[in-house]
């Protein structure tokens, strides 16, 4: 009993600590953010609460905390890390860190029926476990093996567990109910089959969840910087943070929902409509040079608003005399001569 106490505390204090700098991380490119801040202001706190959002108060609240172990912790050694760790061992622990998680990606696919999925999956933890150099190297996406999406609050969602509330945890970050149930569900689950498995494996499972331990974190660390990006630019940091993790959340599940069978029967399919499809890209992630999100607002898109009115001949400008079609007789080009018609007198 001791030694499994010992283990799971362990796991928890790992998993904790690299849920952490997960949840730094926004998995954007980094851009010039649409709503910038004053100087030395990075939130603006509200009360106002949405659907989604019910507990903003407390969220809030411990989202503060989160952001002074960010300020203290997080940001200076993710800096020392960027600064002082050469890009391809960076990419090199990004790779490994992937090819660990890909085992339960791959049994959350079966569980989902994405099976084409769950096939892409395997073949990439197969190919780059060997030809990768043990997950070092990411050899399966040039060869179009991309990597699938698969986690068990995924998988509770295609099941589904659809509305679930927006939740901010200590030191863990932003996540919501259902996908916090589905993370405490995926630690019993390897922990269970850590006891259960033949010694050996066991053992080979062991290593690789202490490999997976130490390089998770380490591999967070390069993310960092598009989250403190986005903090520094934002004028409100957590409605900011929200709307890009929902978004970003609620496109990948989506998107599993469509690929598999479950989404044809009748109470489990996407009753969110096809507009929601594509979610709306977050105002941070847009650069005011180079468009704006109110052009891009769906209302200005929508059909209703092409209304043929628009389009009427009393509405169009008439033409400006360069562009008027000139007479026929102007077009012809002078030949040189001229063909005179006499009319004879009357008396003649």
């Amino acid at each position: 009993m001791t030694v499994v106490s010992a283990r799971i505390g362990k796991s928890m204090t790992a998993i904790a600590l690299a849920a952490m700098l997960s949840a730094c991380a926004t998995h954007q490119p980094p851009v010039e953010p649409q709503f910038l801040a004053s100087p030395g202001r990075t939130s603006a706190p509200t009360t106002a609460s949405t659907p989604t959002d019910p507990n903003e108060r407390m969220n809030r609240a411990v989202f503060e905390n989160n952001q002074e172990i960010n300020h203290s912790v997080i940001y200076p050694v993710a800096k020392s890390y960027r600064d002082s760790v050469p890009e391809p061992v960076r990419d090199s622990i990004d790779a490994f860190t992937s090819n660990i998680g890909e085992p339960f990606i791959f049994a959350n696919n079966v569980l989902q029926l994405r099976f084409p999925a769950a096939a892409t999956t395997l073949g990439r933890f197969i190919v780059n476990s060997t030809f990768g150099i043990g997950g070092l190297i990411d050899v399966a996406t040039p060869e179009g093996m991309t990597r699938q999406t698969g986690d068990f609050g995924q998988t509770l969602y295609v099941w589904g567990v659809r509305d679930s509330e927006y939740l901010v945890l200590p030191v863990v970050g932003p996540t919501n109910t259902r996908d916090a149930i589905g993370n405490g569900f995926e630690l019993a689950a390897q922990l269970f089959m850590g006891s259960v498995l033949p010694t050996s494996a066991a053992t080979a499972a062991n290593h690789m969840g202490a490999a997976g331990t130490v390089a998770s974190p380490i591999a967070s660390l390069s993310k960092v910087d598009q989250m403190q990006q986005l903090e520094t630019s934002s004028l409100d940091f957590y409605t900011m943070l929200r709307s890009v993790v929902e978004q970003k959340r609620q496109a990948e599940l989506r998107a599993a929902l469509r690929e598999s069978p479950l989404s044809s029967i009748p109470g489990l399919e996407d009753s969110s409509g096809p507009e929601a499809a594509t979610p709306l890209v977050s105002p941070a992630l847009m650069s005011p040079a180079l468009q704006s999100p109110a052009l891009e607002s769906p209302t200005l898109q929508s059909p209703a608003l092409e209304s043929p009115a628009i389009s009427s001949p009393a509405l169009v400008a008439p033409p400006t005399p360069a562009e008027r079609p000139k007479k026929q007789a102007s077009d012809r080009a002078p030949t040189g001569r001229s063909l005179t018609i006499e009319r004879p007198n009357a008396g003649g």
